[in-house]
Parts: structure tokens; C-alpha cells; sequence
């Protein structure tokens, strides 16, 4: 399915020194997470593009589940040495057991496979996948200290350990790209030092910021510290870019305390949707001036960046118990799984090639070898063997 002239696939263990490869811990929430942590790992351990992938099951019924714990259901998604045979039956038991009740029609799901292609070297610069509370630093989303307010021409609210979302404005005008540019990277100079930089993006004509001040010696970085160093310094360089002596910025930039990891999660997305929500791009990923702060690090220390992104699904529905499971060519959840339309084969009843060309790894990796096309068209910067 992948066959492209030029380009030649070799697995992990075809190459020399594989027994030294860490195998990186698949900490994500979404099959998208989990393929990329893969993908970017192994890219910065052989110094070669990579290509990796995360599948799974998700239920409708059961809000997308059991989703990138679909190996490991039977026991919430840890490791715990059952041989594959063992856990496929408790993961389908638990499965039917779940959806008891449930009527036919309401028993929809599909197989998800996301592919993802990472090289060293420059090219698409995604935004970061969102942080999640379990791998963010403890002082975020934690609030430690007594709240404090102060008021100028707008609240200001104070917390030590809290997150932040931020919006400050320019006088008037819009900032043209070479300044969107400063304003980005002032923004996220201090990430790591003063503050998480979770995520940046700059309009023509406001910034929103997601950000966690950091403790220092004595004491926390503050709020309005960091803000005056972002403000400051880009108004300087970018008077002196324009030849002028004006106030760029807004005197106040609005702040709120970010409450728990839902609120982060719509802030997140609130920040994506913006360039859409105003016109400048159909998609956030195709507007330049979107970055997180761990994101810049890795680019900064040229490490290896997602090329290519792909996504594939298998469509159908869990059978009831009685007609399921059914079929030897499968295994997993493929006994359960009646394919679309129809719902009447399992997919370990189909023949292996029919299942390749419909499965949603057949259809992730039909997507991939038109991005491979374009990539390997683009010249000395694109992903090669």
C-alpha cells in the first residue's frame, strides 16, 4: 500500500544496533498522541524518518472506548503479563458485558489507525498536542496560594502554582508578519524559566497566551513581571523595526485563572480556533504564528518534526452476544466487529486481502502514500530513507 519509487521501508529490527532502542512510553489520549510520542522517538534514535502508528476500538455507546486502551481493557489500560490469547477473551468479555442491553443499532464503532510520519529537518511545524494533567509539571493546574486581586482599568487576579489564560491588544494597526514573528518568539522566551508556555498564538492585532508561572529561588515568578518583559521588549524592537516611537500595545492585557483541565482543554481549543474564526486560514495547523513552548524547544534543538499526519477508520458495529464472536482470521476485538454496511460478517470472517483494503490501517495508509508523494516531491527537505 505504501510502495513509492525512491522510497524503502525497513522495520526497527532490520536496522543495526535495534537492541539498543528504548521503547518510549505511550503516555497520550488519543491515538494521534500515542502515534506521534512513537514516531518522534524513534526518528531521534535512528537519525532516520520514521513512521509509526496507534489503533484501537471505539464504542460508541461507551463515549469511545475502550480507545488507546483497547489492548489493555481488561485491566484499565495496564500491562500485566497476560499472554495476547488471555487478554483478547477478557477484553471481549468486558466488552459484551458493557454494551449489555444495548440494542443493535445503538452498538456502533469503528477501528481507528493514525499514522504518523516524523524527519529531522525543517518542515511543518505542528502546535503540540494538548498537555494532559498527568505529564504537566506539578505546579500547573494545582492552585496553591491565597487568590489576590487587583484593579487598573481592568481585574487582575493572582495566584501562586495557578495557570493563566492571557489576551493583550495592540494600540492600533495590526502587526505584520516579520512582527508576529517577534511577538512569538518574546513570548516564549521564558518557558522553562519564568513560566510554562503551554500555547501562543498571535492574531494581527492581539496575542493569547497559556501560560504557568514557575517558582524561583524565593518566592514565583509574577504575572505582571512577565508580561511587562513581553510587552516591553516587543514594542521597543518592533518601534525600531517601523522606524517609530509609538505605544504599540494596549496598557492592559486581560487575565483569568484557569480552573481545572477542562477549562485548559476549551481555552486550548478556544486559542486553535481563532485564525479560523477570523478568516485567515481554513485550518489552525496552516497558520504560522501557533506554537507552544515545548514545542520551540524541540525545534530549537533540532530534533526530529511530524511531516505527515494521517487518519483511517473501519466502520461497523459490536455484534450481540450469541452471534458474536465469529471468524479465525482476526484477532482482538475482529471476532465482535460487524463490518459496515451490511453488519452481517465479522471482521475475522473477511479474507485477509479484502480486510487490508478495507480495515482503517489499509485506509490510514492510503492517505500516507499521497502524503509521501508530496513530501518526496518537495526536494532536499523532504523526508528520505
Amino acid at each position: 500500500m505504501l510502495a513509492l519509487p525512491g522510497v524503502e521501508f525497513v522495520g526497527l529490527k532490520e536496522l543495526p544496533g535495534h537492541e539498543d532502542f528504548v521503547e518510549p512510553e505511550e503516555t497520550g489520549q488519543t491515538f494521534e498522541a500515542n502515534a506521534t510520542i512513537k514516531a518522534l522517538s524513534y526518528a531521534e534514535q535512528t537519525g532516520l524518518p520514521c513512521l509509526a502508528d496507534d489503533s484501537g476500538l471505539e464504542v460508541d455507546a461507551l463515549g469511545g472506548a475502550p480507545g488507546v486502551i483497547s489492548s489493555h481493557y481488561c485491566t484499565d489500560g495496564r500491562e500485566t503479563g497476560m499472554s495476547r490469547a488471555e487478554r483478547d477473551a477478557a477484553n471481549n468479555a468486558r466488552l459484551l458485558r458493557e454494551l449489555e442491553g444495548v440494542e443493535p443499532e445503538s452498538r456502533g464503532a469503528r477501528f481507528v489507525c493514525v499514522m504518523v510520519l516524523a524527519n529531522r529537518g525543517t518542515g511543518f511545524q505542528p502546535v503540540p498536542l494538548r498537555p494532559t494533567p498527568a505529564n504537566m509539571s506539578p505546579v500547573n493546574l494545582h492552585q496553591r496560594g491565597t487568590v489576590h486581586k487587583t484593579q487598573g482599568d481592568l481585574p487582575h487576579w493572582h495566584q501562586h502554582g495557578a495557570t493563566y489564560f492571557v489576551t493583550f491588544r495592540v494600540q492600533q494597526g495590526c502587526l505584520s508578519p516579520n512582527e508576529r514573528d517577534v511577538v512569538l518568539k518574546s513570548c516564549l522566551h521564558w518557558h522553562r524559566e519564568r513560566a510554562l508556555v503551554h500555547l501562543v498564538v498571535v492574531m494581527p492585532n492581539h496575542v493569547h497566551l497559556l501560560l504557568s508561572p514557575l517558582p524561583k529561588q524565593t518566592g514565583w515568578h509574577e504575572l505582571p513581571e512577565i508580561m511587562h518583559s513581553i510587552k516591553s521588549f516587543t514594542a521597543n524592537l518592533i518601534n525600531r523595526m517601523r522606524e517609530t516611537r509609538i505605544p504599540l500595545w494596549q496598557p492592559e492585557y486581560y487575565d483569568r485563572i484557569v480552573r481545572d483541565a477542562d477549562e485548559f482543554g476549551e481555552t486550548w481549543d478556544y486559542m486553535l480556533k481563532n485564525p479560523v474564526a477570523a478568516g485567515l486560514v481554513a485550518h489552525w495547523m496552516h497558520y504560522h504564528w501557533i506554537r507552544g513552548g515545548e514545542q520551540e524547544r524541540h525545534r530549537l534543538e533540532a530534533g526530529p518534526t511530524v511531516q505527515a499526519n494521517t487518519r483511517g477508520t473501519f466502520e461497523g458495529r459490536l455484534g450481540l452476544p450469541g452471534e458474536v464472536p465469529r471468524g479465525e482470521n482476526g484477532f482482538g476485538y475482529d471476532p465482535l466487529f460487524l463490518v459496515a454496511p451490511e453488519f452481517v460478517r465479522t471482521s475475522a470472517e473477511l479474507k485477509p486481502n479484502e480486510k487490508n483494503r478495507l480495515s482503517h490501517r489499509g485506509d490510514a495508509a492510503v492517505k500516507m502514500l499521497d502524503a509521501l508523494r508530496v513530501l518526496t516531491a518537495r526536494g532536499p527537505e523532504s523526508p528520505r530513507p
